[in-house]
Formats: C-alpha cells, sequence, structure tokens
C-alpha cells in the first residue's frame, strides 16, 4: 500500500510541471496583457506600456519567466498579484477554503442523491426505474448555472426571506454559513448526481446478474445481508472510480456557480483574475486545482484496492 502511494505521488510531479507550463504559456499567448487590462484604454502610449511591462518582468522571454515563478512556487511562493500588489498564497488559502467547502457539501449531495436513485432505479426498476431515467436525462441536459439561475430566480420571486447572496463565513456563524452554502451546493451538485447515479445503476444491475449473488439467493440469506455484503460491496468499484472524476467538474463548475451567488470563492478569484490578466493568481489557483485533483485521484486508487481486493497495491 505505502509504495503504491509514494509511486503515485512521484507520477504527480511530471503532470503538475506539464499543467503548470501548459497554463503559464496560454496565459501570455492570449490577446493583451495585464499593462493594456490595466490602462483601460487604447490612448496610452507605448512608452507608459512598456515601462509597466518591464515594472512587472513581463518583457523578458517567457522561459526566463516561468523558470523564475517554477523556482520560487517550489518554496512556497506563488508570487504576488498584479492587481492587489499582495501575496497570492495569502489571498488564495481564505478563498480555496470557502471554495473546498462547497465542493465538499456538493460532493457529499451529489453522491447521497445520485447513490440512492440509482440504487432504487435498479432495485425496484418498474415505474421507479422510468422515473429517475427520466430525470436523469432532463438534469444531464440543463448546465448547473442554468439550474443556478433559476434557483435564484425563484427563490427571489417566491421566498424572498431566505437570503441568496448573503454568504456568511464559517467562524462568524457556522450554522449561517451552511444555510448560505446550501443552495449552491444544490446547483452545484444536481448535475454531477445523475453520472453517480447513472452508474450506480449499472454496477448494481451487472452485480445482481453474477453467480455468487444467485447462489447467496439460493441459500436463503435475507435481502439486507444480499444487498450490504455482495451487491454494494461488489458494485462499489466503479462508483469510487467515477465520483472522484466528478470532483474536477465539481470544481469546474464553482466558477460560474461562486459568481451567480456572489461567493468569495476560488472560482470566483479566478473569474476576476482572467478579466484583469492578473496571471500569477491564475497560475496560482491553475497548479492548486490540479494537485487537488491528482491528490483525490490518488485517494481514489486507495479507497479502490481496499473496496477491491483482486485489486494489487503495487
Amino acid at each position: 500500500m505505502i509504495r503504491m502511494v509514494v509511486m503515485r505521488l512521484l507520477l504527480m510531479l511530471p503532470i503538475l510541471l506539464g499543467v503548470s507550463i501548459v497554463a503559464f504559456v496560454l496565459m501570455r499567448a492570449l490577446p493583451g496583457d495585464f499593462a493594456q487590462a490595466a490602462a483601460g484604454t487604447n490612448l496610452i502610449s507605448p512608452e507608459t506600456l512598456a515601462t509597466i511591462r518591464h515594472n512587472l518582468g513581463l518583457d523578458r522571454p517567457v522561459w526566463q519567466q516561468y523558470l523564475q515563478w517554477i523556482a520560487a512556487a517550489l518554496h512556497g511562493d506563488l508570487g504576488t498579484s498584479f492587481v492587489t500588489k499582495k501575496p497570492v498564497a495569502g489571498e488564495l488559502l481564505p478563498r480555496l477554503a470557502v471554495t473546498a467547502e462547497l465542493t465538499a457539501i456538493a460532493g457529499l449531495m451529489a453522491l447521497a442523491m445520485g447513490g440512492a436513485t440509482g440504487l432504487a432505479s435498479a432495485r425496484l426498476r418498474g415505474t421507479t426505474d422510468w422515473v429517475v431515467r427520466v430525470l436523469n436525462s432532463v438534469l444531464l441536459a440543463v448546465p448547473n448555472f442554468v439550474i443556478a439561475t433559476l434557483i435564484v430566480l425563484l427563490f427571489g420571486l417566491y421566498f424572498p426571506e431566505i437570503g441568496i447572496f448573503n454568504y456568511v463565513p464559517f467562524h462568524t456563524d457556522p450554522a449561517g454559513n451552511l444555510t448560505s452554502m446550501l443552495l449552491p451546493a444544490i446547483s452545484l451538485a444536481l448535475t454531477v448526481s445523475v453520472t453517480i447515479s447513472e452508474n450506480t445503476r449499472a454496477a448494481v444491475l451487472e452485480v445482481s446478474s453474477q453467480d455468487y449473488v444467485m447462489v447467496a439467493k439460493a441459500k436463503g440469506l435475507r435481502a439486507r445481508t444480499i444487498l450490504g455484503n455482495y451487491l454494494l460491496r461488489n458494485a462499489l468499484t466503479p462508483v469510487i472510480t467515477v465520483t472522484g472524476l466528478q470532483l474536477a467538474a465539481l470544481l469546474g463548475g464553482s466558477i460560474l456557480i461562486e459568481s451567480i451567488f456572489t461567493i468569495p470563492g476560488m472560482g470566483q478569484y479566478l473569474f476576476d483574475s482572467i478579466a484583469a490578466r492578473d496571471y500569477p493568481v491564475i497560475q496560482a489557483i491553475v497548479l492548486v486545482a490540479a494537485t487537488i485533483v491528482l491528490l483525490v485521484n490518488v485517494l481514489v486508487d486507495i479507497a479502490y484496492a481496499r473496496v477491491d481486493a483482486r485489486v494489487s497495491y503495487e
């Protein structure tokens, strides 16, 4: 087990290196730069733009800028924001905590909804199966930002007493914080729950036809015993994999969801930074998000190996 974890962590290094290079190069390939975005007008003189770029180091070759940034990042220095002139790490960490909370709540909701509907669809069949499949098809066709917009309109018109845009920090009021996160988490979780539901249904149906399940039924074991010891345990492996992969969808969806509900998380921070061409912030967010996704994949591999004894720890 330890060897497997070490190997997975080592494999993260070249992937993160590639992600950092791609993010660094693509940002500088976009039209315009921070100097032009900060000027806000085309009337500024070329000499002034050149001075701004020189002060920020943007006039140097891209490979020199990258080597300086990645060397500092390896020591925990993610750079200084062009806009606020403050260290990126200090501004990113509080926002990362907010996004992590939103993603965790949405992930738990998606896992609960998807697992329950998928299991009910596979076990009950008939009308229940038909209703679940129709609902999944509808939710899959509607993007999460559309769901978020509809929730904002619905609660704004018919339930104005419920605060939609009143984000409350956790350290100020834990109960109020969880309440303010509820609607954004639902918006984020609904689409992801469809994938979990469909994979749970398919996995349970596949396992139900296996010989060991048939033998357990022939022995007269209780339905609860068969469900817990034979069906769910063996159906968990694909569900675990899909659930881990959906983290990327949750992180990506949080960008728009946080903007719609004015949540001061990493997604809204990224959206504002792209508009301002704040390169250090964008690079840091991409690197941190990639690290989180890779770490979750490592945890998924560990969980997969623990659930399925046929998977080698090597």
